[in-house]
């Protein structure tokens, strides 16, 4: 078969982190880049000798691609999902999926109606600790889980896009840093049954300091910190702690400034099995984006839609942020 050929559309922060992955897979090729802002798509198409497009609508016409990558804000997907896929063509879309439910669902039925192979983006379901501690809950290893505590904090550093801090563009931490933890707490214990955030706006108007409670269906309980309000020079890390009958464990990364900035990140997990105490598990490392792709690539040429992550377990995250926004505002339990 011949080499997929893609377009990148938005050249903002995470779109390096596609074009990155890009060069490193076999049957895949970046033909063009675009974005409305045409001298920052030109500067991108030069890094990465591909072709250079103010508008959407004129690349997908020109470079006729196999597949495009969307990275444009959050609450321009559904217009550009439901663009590539009235030209039948394939999608990875960024995350989160939209920023309000009933997008999500507009997009969702473009891409089914079109017959497109459409995945989003929760690149944390391909992140390395992360599959170890997937593996730990489907082996059933880790007993029963009592508890789970995830971490994702950063800066309001400079490379960020000022529409993330905006409440009904980007949302603020809530809706973009959130989304990975609801969206893997979604992965490993399933679906949702209730949530109560205590949450904080700042002057952005924003909920960016979040502790959200999560109770899903088969009687897990979790809680998901995220805060965009780190102070300068504090780096963009995550963890993770479990609490189980059979083994604890705890994994933690920190990155730069920005989760762009992943050159010198340091990570380890730790485990505490009943029986033995404590091993130090080995961390793999490779590039989490260029895994995500390298799947979404396989499905492409397969001509099967994904089941790692499938539109309907995205626009459930949805769901659930939007019940932990709607439980921030009200200071009331929400059900899912």
């Amino acid at each position: 078969m011949s080499s997929l050929r893609f377009v990148i559309i938005g050249s903002g922060l995470i779109s390096r982190s596609h074009a990155d992955a890009l060069k490193m897979i076999d049957g895949a090729e970046l033909a063009a880049v675009c974005d409305i802002k045409v001298e920052a798509a030109e500067k991108m198409a030069q890094e990465y000798g591909c072709h250079a497009y103010k508008d959407a609508d004129e690349m997908l016409d020109r470079e006729n691609p196999d597949a495009a990558i969307i990275c444009v804000p959050t609450f321009l997907h559904e217009q550009y999902v439901e663009l590539c896929a009235g030209k039948g063509v394939h999608v990875l879309c960024e995350k989160p999926l939209e920023r309000h439910p009933e997008q999500c669902r507009k997009l969702i039925e473009a891409a089914e109606k079109a017959g497109i192979i459409f995945m989003t983006a929760q690149v944390v379901r391909f992140w390395s600790g992360y599959t170890t501690i997937k593996k730990m809950f489907d082996s059933g290893e880790l007993g029963q889980v009592y508890m789970m505590h995830l971490r994702r904090v950063s800066s309001r550093a400079g490379q960020y896009g000022q529409w993330l801090f905006e409440p009904e563009l980007g949302g603020g931490a809530m809706h973009d840093m959130l989304v990975h933890d609801v969206d893997f707490l979604r992965y490993v214990a399933g679906e949702f049954d209730r949530c109560y955030a205590n949450a904080v706006k700042d002057e952005t108007g924003c909920y960016n300091n979040v502790m959200a409670n999560l109770i899903h269906k088969n009687g897990i309980h979790a809680v998901a910190e995220v805060s965009f309000t780190m102070q300068t020079g504090y780096p963009f890390s995550f963890s993770v702690h479990i609490v189980g009958s059979e083994a604890t464990v705890e994994y933690s990364y920190s990155a730069g400034a920005t989760i762009a900035d992943r050159g010198g990140s340091k990570c380890e997990m730790k485990v505490w099995r009943k029986e033995t105490g404590l091993e130090e598990i080995e961390v793999q490392n490779y590039d989490a984006y260029q895994k995500q792709l390298e799947y979404f690539v396989s499905c492409v040429k397969t001509k099967r839609q994904p089941e790692i992550i499938t539109p309907q377990q995205s626009y459930e995250v949805i769901l659930a942020i939007e019940a932990l926004h709607e439980s921030a505002d009200s200071g009331e339990i929400k059900f899912l």
